[in-house]
C-alpha cells in the first residue's frame, strides 16, 4: 500500500509541476497581471487552480466575484480589479491577523471589498461543520458570476457548506462558475456532492471537473461555461 501511495503522490507532484509551467507560460505576456509572484503551498490554492482562475478572468471577464478566504487568489483578483474597473470583487475572511498582514502589503482596489466575518459551528445532516455566520448579511441578494470557496477552516464533514445556502439565490442558474478548493478531502467532497444534489433538485444544468495537482479543486459551471471543464 505504501508503494501505491508514494506512486500516487509522485504523480500528483508531476501534475503540479506541469500546471506551474503552463501557468507561468500563460501569464508571461499578460497585459494586466503585473505582479507575477505567487506562492502556492499546501495551505493555499495550487497551480492548477491559479491557472484555471487566470483563464477565467482573462478570457471570460466575470463582473461580480465572491471569494471565501483571503490568499493567493486575492492577489490575482485584485490585479484583475485594477484593470477592469466595472468588475466587483468581494472577499470574506475570518482571520483578523491575516487581514492585517495582507492589507499591509498591498493597496485595496476601489472596486474590491475585504470583509471581516465570523465563523460559527452549525449542523448539516447531523454533522458538526464550520460555516460563515450571518452569511445573508454579507451577500444579500447579490448574484455572482464566479464564487471561489476556500474558507473557513474545516471540520471533518460537509466543510464550507455555506455555499449550499447560496443556491439558487446568489447565482444566475444559466450563467455561473463555482469552485470549491480542496475537493480531495472528505469534508469538501461531502459539500460537492450536496451541491450536485441541489442543482439536480432545482433542475439547474451544470457541468463539473476536478483540477488536480498536489491537491484538487472542483469546478462547477453552467452550460455556457462548459469549455472550462476541459482546460
Amino acid at each position: 500500500m505504501k508503494i501505491f501511495k508514494r506512486a500516487r503522490e509522485n504523480r500528483n507532484i508531476l501534475k503540479e509541476i506541469n500546471y506551474a509551467d503552463v501557468f507561468n507560460s500563460t501569464i508571461s505576456n499578460s497585459k494586466w497581471l503585473h505582479d507575477k509572484s505567487f506562492s502556492p503551498t499546501s495551505y493555499a490554492i495550487g497551480y492548477p487552480l491559479l491557472y484555471v482562475l487566470y483563464r477565467i478572468l482573462d478570457e471570460q471577464q466575470p463582473g461580480n466575484i465572491l471569494e471565501f478566504g483571503l490568499g493567493q487568489s486575492t492577489k490575482l483578483f485584485h490585479q484583475y480589479a485594477d484593470s477592469r474597473k466595472e468588475a466587483r470583487i468581494t472577499t470574506l475572511e475570518h482571520d483578523e491577523e491575516w487581514i492585517k498582514f495582507f492589507s499591509g502589503k498591498s493597496i485595496l482596489p476601489s472596486n474590491a471589498q475585504l470583509i471581516k466575518v465570523e465563523c460559527e459551528i452549525s449542523k448539516y445532516r447531523n454533522f458538526r461543520t464550520r460555516t460563515i455566520k450571518d452569511l445573508g448579511k454579507h451577500v444579500d441578494h447579490s448574484r455572482y458570476d464566479l464564487i471561489v470557496v476556500d474558507a473557513p477552516t474545516v471540520l471533518k464533514r460537509y466543510s464550507r457548506s455555506q455555499i449550499l445556502k447560496m443556491i439558487p439565490g446568489n447565482i444566475d442558474p444559466g450563467h455561473f462558475i463555482i469552485i470549491i478548493d480542496d475537493s480531495q478531502r472528505r469534508g469538501e467532497s461531502d459539500t460537492c456532492r450536496e451541491l450536485e444534489r441541489k442543482f439536480r433538485e432545482l433542475n439547474i444544468e451544470f457541468y463539473r471537473n476536478d483540477y488536480s495537482g498536489i491537491k484538487s479543486s472542483a469546478l462547477f459551471c453552467s452550460a455556457d461555461f462548459r469549455f472550462l471543464t476541459t482546460l
